[in-house]
């Protein structure tokens, strides 16, 4: 058995809390986020760790939280997936 340590980044939108994808770019999300708050409000498209496309309309009165924590990760438990260029990731 072997462990290893992967960082994990979450973010919670008003209450509402996603792990991300691997593949998704932290800094262009924090960038197009904090784009959104400077007008009237706007959606933002950021892709969860299941894959799935979450798109949040986020105004002035959001509330943002961006979070990284290491975790460790037993490779005998790990998972073969499809990452974004669709080559496969061990997990």
């Amino acid at each position: 058995m072997c462990e290893r340590s992967v960082v994990q980044t979450r973010v919670s939108i008003d209450g509402s809390s996603f792990v991300l994808a691997p593949s998704q770019d932290i800094e262009q999300l924090c960038d197009r986020l904090e784009a959104a708050v400077t007008g009237t409000g706007r959606a933002v498209l950021f892709v969860a760790a299941d894959e799935r496309r979450v798109r949040a309309l986020i105004t002035p009165s959001s509330r943002v939280v961006i979070s990284e924590e290491d975790v460790h990760v037993d490779s005998d438990d790990a998972v073969l997936s499809l990452n974004g260029s669709g080559s496969w990731d061990l997990l």
